[in-house]
């Protein structure tokens, strides 16, 4: 009888063993669905900066904020893996895997294996790490920098010896090569040290130098560039959204926490909660730190400054606290087997969330389509072509010479147009009237058709030159691919 029994569980044993790790690469794999979605203008800046040769990375990464450390990282990828869509976002692709892996080791310094795997899975699964694993971009790089740097601090704390503050100095510098903004988790883990080591600051001193010495001497080369960035800070302000919106996609996406309530429901149902205890207390403090403050300082410098700071792509570095609060919280469900339930139903709602939103095979809006259909209708006589700036920057200086070395002009880089092209700024403003309307009577005097394109941002452009060319110029919508409008204007026939 004894036999049967351990026979009967045995499989069942061997289930619960892979569950974890099988849902962990069944979340990755929602990750490959916009592999090879074509490249929105940010991956086309991105490309431009390292197409010009390891040489010129530096001078180019000035003309717009970017990551140093990702720069020279895609390049060195790019140069073996080559430039397909999918090639440059491969190293994305393998940060990210980076990233979970170090967060599973932070997990399970924190927890047991169980909860480091759902913590794992949390991350995977949430709706903006999908996004940056796909993205030609540096936020993924960020990720792992910032994961990496938890970790080591982690290791630094429960074994304080000197080669962990080294160590850990140079992780929080490398957070800054990748992203600057990243830099906010900066100030919880000085909160955490404080916490919990306060009173051996006399006993740490010779660690604390190491740890700010090593700091200074890999952070300094990105000083200039800082100060740069400050000064025309002005310059880059983005677009304000609902930051009610933001705080609940970073903080509690939607299907984690239906699902996580779901699971409690049920377990207290079953009398299935527990209170933490006082080995719990490290996770208490650290977990919700990691989160809060740097989303604190994000949402502070939005609501006091012009600076729109609190958006999904910069709080991302919130994202790795987040997680591991809910891994946090889940550890509090005392059912393994409802942990399990929880656990798939997440997975596979998100999987079959993703496969049935066609969205979600995209990335974001590309102008690979339009310029595609203006390529082949200018190849026969070459027609002008007058291209919006999607780069909000544009606003603030004259618009480059089609030729020039210009970071605007990146925006036509991976994806060319075939004809000649002249660049209006991002919105209507003065120096959109001079370019624009200059251009509408060259093409006036040589009785020669030209072509627009517009992003959503840009509609108020479109009227514009409507308005202006009325009379001489007949406008035809020749096509629209996710809120970029392409227009044909058509002089209007000489009378004799």
């Amino acid at each position: 009888m004894a036999t049967a029994t351990t026979g009967i569980e045995k499989p069942a044993s061997v289930l619960a063993k892979l569950l974890y790790p099988v849902s962990l690469l069944a979340s990755l794999s929602i990750w490959l669905m916009a592999v090879r979605a074509p490249l929105w203008v940010d991956e086309t800046l991105a490309y431009w900066q390292v197409s010009g040769g390891f040489g010129r990375i530096w001078s180019r990464s000035a003309q717009m904020p970017s990551s140093i450390g990702y720069l020279y990282t895609l390049w060195f990828a790019k140069s073996i893996l080559g430039t397909q869509e999918i090639a440059l976002k491969i190293p994305s692709m393998l940060a990210t895997m980076g990233a979970a892996y170090f967060l599973f080791r932070i997990a399970r310094e924190l927890f047991d294996a169980e909860i480091a795997f759902l913590t794992c899975i949390f991350f995977c699964t949430h709706p903006d790490v999908v996004f940056a694993a796909t993205d030609a971009r540096p936020y993924a790089f960020a990720l792992l920098a910032t994961n990496l740097a938890i970790f080591v601090f982690i290791r630094w704390m429960t074994q304080p010896q000197i080669q962990y503050a080294v160590l850990f100095g140079v992780a929080a510098a490398a957070i800054l090569y990748f992203h600057y903004l990243f830099g906010v988790i900066l100030p919880a883990f000085a909160i955490y040290y404080l916490a919990m080591r306060g009173r051996s600051i006399k006993a740490d001193v010779r660690q604390l130098a190491a740890v700010l010495a090593t700091f200074i001497l890999f952070a300094a080369p990105l000083i200039l560039r800082v100060l740069s960035l400050y000064r025309t800070r002005q310059t880059h302000v983005v677009p304000e959204l609902a930051q009610t919106v933001v705080a609940l996609k970073i903080f509690a996406p939607q299907k984690l926490l239906i699902g996580f309530l779901i699971a409690v429901f049920v377990a207290a149902l079953v009398r299935k909660l527990k209170l933490p205890d006082r080995d719990c207390f490290p996770a208490i403090l650290l977990c919700p730190l990691l989160a809060l403050v740097p989303g604190a300082i994000l949402y502070s410098i939005s609501a006091v400054t012009p600076l729109h700071l609190f958006i999904s792509r910069y709080c991302l570095v919130a994202v790795p606290g987040s997680v591991l609060t809910w891994g946090l919280l889940t550890s509090r469900i005392d059912s393994r087997l409802l942990r399990q339930m929880f656990c798939v139903g997440l997975v596979v709602v998100t999987i079959l969330y993703y496969h049935a939103n066609p969205y979600m095979r995209k990335h974001e809006l590309s102008f690979k389509p339009a310029f595609e259909l203006v390529n082949a209708n200018v190849a026969p006589d070459k027609a002008p072509i007058l291209m919006c700036s999607a780069f909000i920057e544009s606003d603030y200086e004259s618009m480059p010479a089609p030729a020039s070395e210009n970071a605007l002009l990146s925006q036509a880089s991976y994806y060319p147009l075939d004809a000649p092209t002249a660049l209006l700024p991002f919105d209507l403003n003065d120096e959109t009237i001079r370019v624009a309307s200059q251009s509408v009577q060259a093409a006036a005097q040589r009785h020669q058709r030209f072509l627009v394109i517009a992003g959503p941002a840009s509609y108020s452009t479109l009227e514009w030159l409507v308005s202006y060319s009325q009379g001489m110029f007949v406008p035809r919508e020749m096509g629209e691919f996710d809120g970029i409008v392409v227009l044909e204007f058509s002089p209007i026939a000489r009378s004799d």
